[in-house]
């Protein structure tokens, strides 16, 4: 799957709802997902909806989308 960066934020805000949706069916959530990896909530909501495009967050987001959606595939 390859990560790219969005024009707008619709496109992170769509991206972020996916990430979400996959979780929830699974039956737990975005916030659970973090806690178990150790990773900062609040760095990841950034990251996940474009408001933060420095190089770890862009890792960061890329990280979390190859997780949660590659294994949804």
């Amino acid at each position: 799957m390859d990560i790219v960066l969005h024009d707008t934020a619709q496109a992170y805000e769509a991206e972020y709802a996916q990430v979400r949706s996959v979780l929830i069916s699974r039956g737990s959530s975005l916030n659970t997902y973090l806690k178990s990896r150790g990773i900062c909530r609040q760095l990841a909501y950034k990251a996940l909806k474009g408001r933060s495009l420095g190089r770890k967050a862009v890792a960061l987001r890329a990280q979390i989308i190859r997780d949660v959606l590659d294994t949804a595939a």
